[in-house]
């Protein structure tokens, strides 16, 4: 995963990415709150870390505007000095996942970093996920549309039940490698591109049919069911 590492400490967030590197996760600092929003844009987190006190604009100020766009349903996780129950109880009120406390531990940091991507990211093994005409069988691993089977293989099913399981969310090539082929994995994002290909010919998701499964440049891929109208001007435009 890509994670953002927004302390004005710069020694700390040297160690946190040094940490988060060695467990195979791609990492970015920023030393201020107004660093990090000047390339949210530019940059499609996964993950971000955030401290609470910056001497520009504090870290709920920094998850306040993060909510408010439109990839801003990102995890974050805060990782303060500030240890009080109304800062914690503040934070996770107004919209932050997760918070850790200075000093920060390693083993605790990457067990939250996983705790809260199982949550925000991850379908329940067994539990069905049914989406307009699609019914995806986490035990049997299968997928059904319209109640007629899609023949997929493994890496295929494993890529449609992470897609619909986060609809709508922006989800990295390199979020989908981690998760479909694993962090150890020597596959080139390109494989990525071409599963994704495969599945949106194999599930019809197209415009006319009611779907899109975007391209985000130098993102990643996002899935959306579209309005009814939308489906009706794509497929008088066919």
């Amino acid at each position: 995963m890509k994670i953002a590492v927004v302390d004005d400490d710069q020694e700390l967030a040297t160690l946190l990415c040094l940490w988060l590197t060695e467990a195979g996760h791609t990492c970015r600092s920023f030393t201020s709150g107004q660093a990090f929003i000047d390339q949210a844009n530019n940059n499609h987190f996964d993950v971000v870390l955030l401290d609470m006190v910056m001497p520009d604009i504090d870290g709920e100020q920094v998850l306040s505007w993060l909510r408010a766009q439109p990839y801003g349903d990102i995890p974050v996780i805060f990782v303060t000095a500030r240890a009080t129950e109304d800062d914690m109880v503040r934070v996770l009120d107004g919209g932050a996942d997760d918070y850790i406390t200075k000093p920060v531990r390693k083993r605790e940091l990457l067990a939250r970093i996983s705790a809260v991507t199982r949550r925000v990211y991850t379908q329940s093994d067994s539990e069905p996920l049914e989406i307009g005409p699609y019914f995806i069988d986490m035990r049997s691993r299968s997928v059904l549309y319209e109640g007629k089977p899609i023949k997929l293989t493994d890496k295929e099913f494993e890529l449609v039940t992470f897609i619909f399981s986060n609809l709508g969310r922006l989800l990295s090539r390199q979020q989908i490698l981690s998760t479909v082929w694993g962090y150890e994995t020597e596959v080139n994002t390109r494989t990525v591109d071409t599963h994704i290909s495969r599945i949106r010919k194999k599930l019809n998701l197209s415009p006319e049919n009611g779907w899109r499964l975007s391209s985000i440049y130098h993102q990643g891929y996002r899935l959306e069911q579209l309005p009814v109208e939308d489906s009706y001007l794509a497929s008088r435009m066919h």
